[in-house]
């Protein structure tokens, strides 16, 4: 990990709005973009995809180790695995990120960006990402994205693990009702009465084991901004943190 490369990261509770912030911020500045995220949603999907129980993650670590590979590119991250356990002896996955917030993910060329961005495979994520080995083995991998000029990293762990050392550190708020209503056009669905309950249900037990898991739960670093994005449009949330950059000397 280079220390020397500046990095911006933007945590926060699902649906605060920091995965369109760190893209459009990291898209303005010209920088790497790292959303952590998505390393929990492709292992929850392949824990999902091979029946494998996260009751003992032992054999889960060791794909990780073994058998996936991460390969970053201009676009975002390409993840290749392979596994005598898997139903062919070869499997890809890509995950990519383009500078227009256009991420999509691709496993043996087939699209399964909705998928990965499910509630099923949330709730599976969320299980994935409370795992202290899971997440050991895959912190090597999201801090490989560090590299010149600089990475915008967005998570929930980003500012107080990953990156602790991050000379600007944003924790990105918004109102459960604001997330919601952001969640159920992230997902295309229309927002009714009892889609925004189901989906508010969803969010809450997500909160919930996010902040109060033992390991890396999802608060703000001691040293992080709080910033509220519930009244504010995309374009003046970036602003505020590319100011902030600015502020500190972190860009010209």
């Amino acid at each position: 990990m280079n220390s020397n490369v500046p990095v911006i990261t933007i945590d926060g509770l699902a649906a605060s709005g920091k995965g369109s912030v760190a893209s459009e911020v990291a898209t303005r500045l010209g920088w790497n973009l790292l959303d952590s995220g998505l390393f929990y949603r492709v292992v929850a999907f392949l824990v999902d995809r091979y029946s494998l129980s996260l009751q003992d993650v032992s054999p889960i670590v060791d794909m990780i180790i073994k058998t996936t590979q991460f390969v970053y590119s201009n676009a975002g991250v390409s993840v290749a695995t392979s596994s005598s356990n898997c139903e062919a002896q070869t499997q890809n996955t890509f995950l990519l990120d383009d500078s227009h917030r256009v991420g999509y993910v691709r496993w043996n060329g087939n699209d399964i960006t909705r998928e990965v961005r499910s509630d099923r495979i949330s709730k599976i994520a969320a299980r994935v990402a409370a795992s202290e080995q899971i997440r050991e083995v895959l912190r090597p991998k999201q801090r490989e994205r560090r590299q010149p000029p600089g990475l915008v990293a967005d998570g929930r762990d980003m500012g107080t693990v990953i990156f602790p050392d991050a000379p600007l550190k944003i924790f990105l708020e918004a109102s459960l009702a604001v997330r919601v209503s952001r969640r159920i056009r992230q997902l295309g669905l229309t927002e009714t009465k009892a889609e925004f309950q189901r989906i508010e249900k969803t969010m809450q037990e997500r909160d919930n084991r996010d902040t109060l898991r033992k390991v890396a739960p999802a608060v703000a670093a001691v040293d992080a901004i709080s910033l509220d994005s519930s009244d504010q449009t995309l374009t003046e949330t970036v602003e505020v943190v590319i100011n902030l950059a600015k502020e500190r000397q972190i860009v010209s």
